[in-house]
This record gives C-alpha cells, sequence and structure tokens, in this order.
C-alpha cells in the first residue's frame, strides 16, 4: 500500500510541475506573439517588401516570414465540410472521378484559407532541415 501512496504522490507532484510549466508556456507564446505584430506593424512599410528572412548572427538562426495573402494556412475536413463539398461537386461537376473530387476540394478549401496575416517561423541550426 506504502508503494501505491508514493507512486500516487509522485505522479500528483509531476502533474502538477507540468501544469506549471504549461502555464509559463502559454505566457511565453503570448509574448511572442505580442512581438509577431509589432514586427507585423513594422515590416508592413514598403522598405521592408523585399525581406523574406533575418538571420541572426547571435546563434545562427534565421526567422522567416511570410506575408498576408501569400501563403495557406494548414487544414482539416470535418466529416460534415466534406459532406458539403462532395454535394456541390457532384451537383456541377460533368466528369465524376476521384482525381476530380479532390482537386475540386482542395481548390475550394484553399480560397478561404489564404492567410490575412503575418507567418513567423524561427529555424534554429541542428533543430530542424531549413
Amino acid at each position: 500500500m506504502n508503494d501505491l501512496k508514493n507512486c500516487i504522490k509522485q505522479y500528483r507532484q509531476i502533474d502538477d510541475e507540468i501544469r506549471d510549466l504549461n502555464k509559463q508556456v502559454y505566457e511565453k507564446r503570448d509574448a511572442r506573439k505580442t512581438v509577431e505584430q509589432e514586427i507585423a506593424v513594422i515590416i508592413r512599410d514598403p522598405q521592408f517588401n523585399a525581406i523574406k528572412k533575418i538571420k541572426l548572427e547571435e546563434d545562427g538562426s534565421t526567422i522567416s516570414f511570410k506575408r498576408p495573402n501569400e501563403w495557406v494556412k494548414p487544414w482539416s475536413l470535418s466529416q460534415k465540410e466534406l459532406k458539403e463539398l462532395a454535394t456541390q461537386y457532384f451537383g456541377i461537376a460533368g466528369e465524376f472521378n476521384a482525381e476530380n473530387l479532390v482537386k475540386f476540394i482542395i481548390d475550394t478549401r484553399k480560397q478561404s484559407l489564404v492567410a490575412t496575416e503575418f507567418s513567423f517561423t524561427r529555424t534554429v541550426p541542428g533543430e530542424q532541415d531549413e
């Protein structure tokens, strides 16, 4: 019984630590988002139009950014949305086949997912491919 109590106590302690760390991560993400918004205001200026990324000499990392209307957000499709798109396709399509259906779904979804905001990505050497 003592073994179980000790394990439960350890579990609770680790879980509390994870909760605290998650809270800190959320706070840091909010702070990063605020800085991203400040960067977006600055790089909207036409003098920065040609800049797509900035290399940081301090650590060799690179911050890349995509401008509004230049990238498509990642997406998923619910069963309801899939049914709606398939219904639209079969209502207007001339030649029915799987390839045309997939193309129709992708083209239709892309139109609504073109980003209207900046996107920022930091790449650190050794962590992932640049």
